[in-house]
């Protein structure tokens, strides 16, 4: 009778430990669930971002462009194109420092991609842990349940006898 008590008494204590277990599981996953969903937040923002330099390169190179059509259409002049070459050298220059940003944001943007392709993966190994922790469980918990039936169909033989 002691031994069975003892057996029963180490069932319990092999629930909970996988109880506290498949806890730990879900806590690790919800947090990285939330790493996720902020380097989501910011890889949208990023993306966003890299968009409008897109858009303010293109317009700047369309500045550029009608600032050499001007350049062209008024080469007659000495003194309008002098004018016009100043304000194409200073849109060329602004269009480089554009373009860098560019660079950097697109850089910034596919180091973002890679890293959250990682999260992706660690995810789904985090998902696929919690998953195991709770098929885990739940075979523990149905030996807990036949252990617990048969130690009831046992002492109810014994009050019998």
């Amino acid at each position: 009778m002691e031994k069975l008590r003892e057996k029963i008494n180490s069932y319990r204590a092999e629930a909970e430990a996988a109880n506290d277990r498949a806890e730990a599981a879900e806590l690790a996953l919800k947090q990285l669930l939330a790493q996720q969903t902020e380097r989501e937040q910011d890889l949208i923002s990023l993306q966003n971002r890299v968009q409008l330099l897109q858009e303010e390169a293109d317009k700047r190179e369309a500045q550029l462009e009608e600032a050499k059509q001007i350049q062209k259409d008024n080469a007659a002049t000495l003194n309008q194109s002098d004018v016009v070459l100043k304000k194409a050298g200073t849109l060329e220059e602004k269009i480089e420092k554009l373009e860098i940003q560019l660079r950097e944001a697109t850089t910034n943007a596919h180091n973002l991609d890679l890293e959250n392709e990682g999260l992706q993966r660690k995810l789904v190994q985090m998902e696929k842990n919690a998953q195991d922790a709770e098929t885990r469980y739940e075979e523990l918990m149905e030996k807990y349940q036949a252990i617990k039936n048969e130690l009831e169909e046992t002492m109810r033989t014994l009050d019998e006898i």
